[in-house]
């Protein structure tokens, strides 16, 4: 029904037209060209009119008649209802289906991937070289005070709160939608987790999320993330420095754009920077990157331990050795280099 109603539709066009009586010079109208562009990205920029939309698609060759898309919208009463965004017209689309495309707005989704642990200027370029956005909009956004106050956040960015996730975003999207969505996408993870967002104050969560960033950066073992988030919160305890290697790096790639080292010198260490936790005590300032489910799940629900230090003991597989006391440390250390 619907498709004969169309096609009655078209012929009363062309005859409005062109005065083209036969009914097969409506349905040539409406068909996709003879050689249509193929699979092909079409944008409607905000405030696009329907002239503007109509024209661009006969020009690119994806409709015969701008004037007969035109009519159509009008006769339907969609002319001011189609939607801003891009899409991906298929090759042979007629003139109905691509209406219909534009009328749902069902954009062209790009899957975009944020590895576990990426910081916000990271994650932008990965956004920018998708073609999301601009990485420079994206951070700005990020550091933006109106939009941290609105998610309620007290911080001075919104790093740590963007989750690591594969998200399916159209292209050219704008950074404050962006930020939102994996913001939002944060704390339904957390609830997933059965962490409360109203169980912790703001800045209670937020110690919580800046000591997930450095476990993030720390484990490479799943099980072994509960444990160094105890040691960790151990040495906050007795105020030890938590002597962090992973907030050097952080001070060096991101501060100072270095390169990521393959080690750290002890003049590495004397960095001068609030995130360098060999030189300053407690947490640093903010989140380091932005920590997946298990740094994020490690750092609500740590395992419960005496233990102080770490050593890697197996540099292959990331598995590390826990002790108490220095003492110890030194000793797995020794067993560590003579074994090497």
């Amino acid at each position: 029904m619907r498709y004969l109603l169309r096609f009655l539709i078209a012929a009363v066009l062309v005859l409005f037209v062109t005065g083209i009586a036969a009914g097969g010079a409506a349905v040539f109208y409406t068909k996709a060209p003879e050689d249509p562009p193929g699979d092909t990205f079409f944008r409607v920029r905000p405030g696009d009119s329907l002239s503007l939309i109509a024209e661009q698609l006969e020009n690119r060759g994806f409709i015969r008649s701008k004037l007969i898309l035109r009519l159509y919208s009008r006769i339907m009463k969609t002319d001011d209802d189609l939607q801003t965004g891009y899409y991906s017209i298929p090759s042979g689309a007629s003139m109905f289906e691509i209406h219909d495309i534009l009328l749902t707005g069902k954009q062209y989704l790009v899957h975009v991937t944020i590895p576990e642990g990426f910081t916000m200027r990271r994650i932008g370029q990965i956004l920018e070289e998708k073609g999301i956005l601009r990485a420079s909009e994206f951070l700005l956004a990020a550091e933006s005070p109106e939009l941290i106050d609105e998610l309620g956040i007290p911080a001075d960015s919104l790093q740590g709160y963007l989750y690591p996730d594969t998200y399916r975003m159209p292209l050219e999207s704008s950074a404050g939608a962006v930020l939102r969505h994996m913001v939002a996408t944060f704390f339904q993870k957390l609830e997933e987790g059965g962490i409360q967002r109203e169980d912790y104050t703001p800045e209670e969560l937020h110690e919580r999320v800046i000591l997930a960033s450095i476990v993030e950066r720390e484990y490479r073992l799943a099980e072994e993330a509960p444990l160094i988030a105890s040691v960790f919160l151990n040495r906050l305890n007795i105020r030890m420095p938590l002597q962090s290697c992973a907030t050097v790096v952080y001070v060096l790639t991101e501060e100072e754009e270095r390169d990521h080292p393959e080690f750290l010198t002890y003049r590495d260490l004397e960095v001068n920077s609030d995130f360098n936790t060999y030189q300053n005590y407690g947490l640093p300032p903010a989140p380091i990157c932005n920590p997946g489910k298990v740094a994020l799940e490690s750092s609500f629900s740590p395992a419960d331990t005496d233990f102080l230090y770490f050593l890697v003991e197996d540099p292959q597989s990331g598995r590390h050795r826990f002790t108490t006391n220095l003492s110890e440390h030194n000793q797995a250390k020794r067993l560590y280099i003579k074994g090497r």
